[in-house]
């Protein structure tokens, strides 16, 4: 008498590459997911960066009557100031105003990410921010062609 046929347990080669092919798909989706929260993230930090620092601004402005100066607008936003606007690394009777960030913030996005420098209003290529010491506008130093992903061009926020 003949032994009976013996199935052999186990995946077939169709089985392995249909598993293979379905993981990377999976993969790809969440690398690209991943990818846009990144973008997001950047974005986000520059809109707090911004609320910051025009709220610092606005606190400047009411104890000062004036809006900080471009030429000394990081001495006088992270260290103490007086009436005039002066700045100091420390406080006494006359410079009891401020500090009002600790250090200048980081551009997050653009060509110009990375940097903390100060440039007037109108973009200069090697600087992250804009400032405007006549309106105290505060804005990203981003050029007209840089933007979100929805299109929204950073220098406006």
């Amino acid at each position: 008498m003949t032994a009976p046929f013996r199935r052999r347990s186990g995946f077939t080669l169709i089985e392995i590459l249909m598993v293979v092919i379905i993981l990377g798909v999976i993969a790809t989706i969440i690398i690209g997911l991943f990818s846009n929260a990144t973008a997001d993230a950047s974005t986000n930090s520059l809109k707090d960066n911004l609320r910051g620092m025009r709220g610092a601004i606005q606190i400047y402005y009411a104890q000062h009557g004036a809006y900080p100066t471009l030429a000394t607008f990081e001495s006088q936003m992270t260290q103490y100031t007086s009436a005039t606007g002066a700045a100091q690394a420390t406080s006494d009777s006359t410079y009891h105003y401020g500090p009002y960030i600790l250090r200048m913030p980081t551009l997050t996005v653009g060509n110009n990410k990375g940097l903390t420098t100060l440039t007037s209003p109108t973009y200069a290529d090697g600087f992250g921010w804009q400032y405007n010491q006549t309106t105290g506008d505060f804005r990203a130093n981003c050029a007209d062609t840089e933007s979100d992903g929805q299109g929204n061009f950073y220098h406006t926020f």
